[in-house]
């Protein structure tokens, strides 16, 4: 645990709050981790040779922080959130890397939309600007229950995994694409070896046309590694064959569960302890929320963007707390006769996550997500990453 070297980095934080709002509208994969973690909560149990350091800072000026400058990789999801697109076109300079989540795998080894319209002014902004882009792939279907269909991940890693490979990667190439992203989630603990095997034979037919591959995991550690709904990742599989492994290093607690810190601060180290011992450290991504959620009951909750925080604190005249152990905020305000409970980040909160970044010797980190952010969120990240 690195906590005391992360309090000397961050002897001088920032002061304020940054906020999150009501989503205006929450993509599929954020509705469909939603209730994968739920299934986790109520049933848990006890290549070749590529530059991993080498993402282009995006060119615009100086690099908003050292770890740009110095060829970190800072990664933003750019997924189905409103204010997406403005979002990207005032804060791109932020990052040098993007996963585009608007894709799905089908059953048989195609690449399908995920309903949403393909975003392509982003591409060609993005790609206007020198930014990496990665397409994020997941194993969502409107057939499975709670979205996440581990009958999909079993079909694409397993029997139909070649054709799945040779259509990733063409997809990837037809979009000039830098690489892709796979979010495979509720997989079947039995496909562990599955999805070894497929990020091996995804990652040495990218690394043949000259692109990367992340890897998305769950956050776990060594508590809950053999959690039914976690055998599924060998990270040290999984993080010899990817060029990342960006662990999902958020949703802590979840709308469907009491309420409580989203990005606890102990709970991501214990993740990433986890994962740097399985996964080269210079491999690893840390997740970073721009989000957090707002309680009216236990199991009652619905998710807050960063942005709009503020407004609800100056609107209900409230102050938040500082969680010292979780290092997140928290507040309660009354409206329509009924208490609310919100978990957050700030801006003190976000510098020291990111912080992490250098105290393990991370490749870098990743965000979530544009559309919920504001420029605070930037300025807490960019403090972090320049410990």
């Amino acid at each position: 645990m690195k906590k005391l070297l992360i309090a000397a980095c961050v002897a001088a934080t920032l002061a304020g709050c940054g906020g999150s709002g009501s989503a205006d509208q929450e993509s599929p994969r954020a509705m469909a981790r939603m209730a994968n973690l739920t299934a986790a909560r109520n049933g848990a149990s006890s290549g070749v040779s590529v530059d991993v350091g080498s993402e282009r800072a995006a060119p615009a000026g100086a690099p908003a922080s050292k770890a740009l400058a110095n060829g970190k990789m800072v990664l933003a999801y750019y997924s189905g959130y409103s204010n997406n697109y403005n979002s990207l076109t005032k804060f791109y300079a932020n990052v040098n890397a993007v996963s585009i989540d608007f894709w799905n795998m089908a059953s048989d080894g195609t690449v399908v939309g995920n309903g949403d319209p393909t975003p392509t002014n982003a591409i060609t902004f993005l790609k206007s600007k020198g930014i990496a882009i990665y397409g994020c792939i997941s194993n969502v279907s409107a057939t499975a229950p709670d979205g996440w269909d581990p009958e999909l991940s079993h079909a694409v890693t397993g029997a139909k995994r070649a054709a799945s490979v040779a259509n990733l990667v063409s997809f990837a190439k037809a979009n000039g694409f830098a690489g892709i992203n796979i979010d495979f989630e509720e997989v079947d603990q039995a496909d562990r070896k599955n999805m070894s095997d497929f990020a091996a034979a995804l990652a040495t037919a990218l690394h043949a046309q000259g692109m990367k591959l992340i890897m998305t995991v769950p956050a776990f550690s060594f508590t809950d590694e053999n959690n039914s709904h976690n055998l599924a990742f060998d990270l040290q599989a999984l993080g010899q064959a990817a060029d990342y492994v960006q662990v999902m290093t958020y949703d802590e607690t979840i709308p469907s569960w009491a309420s409580g810190p989203v990005a606890g601060s102990d709970w991501m180290e214990n993740a990433l302890d986890y994962a740097t011992s399985k996964v080269p450290a210079s491999k690893v991504l840390n997740g970073i929320p721009a989000y957090g959620y707002d309680w009216i009951a236990e199991g009652d909750g619905s998710q807050l963007f960063w942005r709009n925080v503020p407004a609800l604190l100056s609107k209900y005249h409230v102050t938040p707390k500082y969680d010292n152990n979780a290092n997140a905020i928290s507040f309660n305000y009354t409206a329509n006769g009924r208490k609310h409970t919100v978990w957050n980040e700030n801006a003190k909160s976000v510098t020291l996550k990111t912080s992490l970044v250098g105290a393990y010797g991370l490749a870098g980190t990743s965000i979530y997500a544009f559309g919920m952010e504001d420029a605070s969120f930037w300025t807490a990240v960019n403090a972090g990453l320049n410990q």
